[in-house]
């Protein structure tokens, strides 16, 4: 399977809308309309707030990767925080996953971060497979607290 990374085109909404969805199912979440909606809009932005390539196989995109830059307090550069990766079930372990992160990588240090990180869920063990060949797993925890 051959795979092309590229950046998110509007002609991509049908394709990108089912992985975005199913990406949601798996996490066992639901957006909204207009929050799907206003994530459609920054990502299109001639300038996006925030930033979407997709994985192309056989002119069929197969998977999608969200990111965005932030300021860091503990450093003069920014981080890439990769919010959301997912690949669609029939194209998984073909490189696609792999492939979407080393094209977030590359556009973070042509962007001058000095991090990309990102998150998952512990019982995620198939990502964590390929996670833990690509990147370092930090000590960190995460906490949340919702407001609203």
């Amino acid at each position: 399977m051959s795979i092309n990374v590229r950046q998110i085109e509007v002609e991509d909404k049908s394709s990108w809308l089912k992985l975005y969805l199913s990406y949601l199912k798996f996490y066992e979440s639901q957006a909204s309309e207009s929050s799907t909606g206003l994530l459609w809009d920054r990502l299109t932005k001639s300038e996006p707030e925030i930033h979407g390539l997709v994985a192309v196989s056989n002119g069929e995109v197969v998977g999608i990767a969200h990111f965005h830059y932030q300021l860091s307090t503990w450093s003069d550069t920014l981080h890439c925080y990769l919010e959301d990766l997912y690949v669609a079930e029939d194209a998984r372990g073909k490189g696609a996953a792999s492939s979407l992160i080393a094209a977030v990588q590359d556009l973070a240090i042509q962007n001058k971060c000095s991090e990309l990180f990102w998150i998952t869920k512990e019982s995620n063990t198939v990502a964590k497979k390929l996670y833990e060949q690509v990147a370092t797993l930090s000590d960190f925890v995460r906490y949340e607290k919702k407001l609203n």
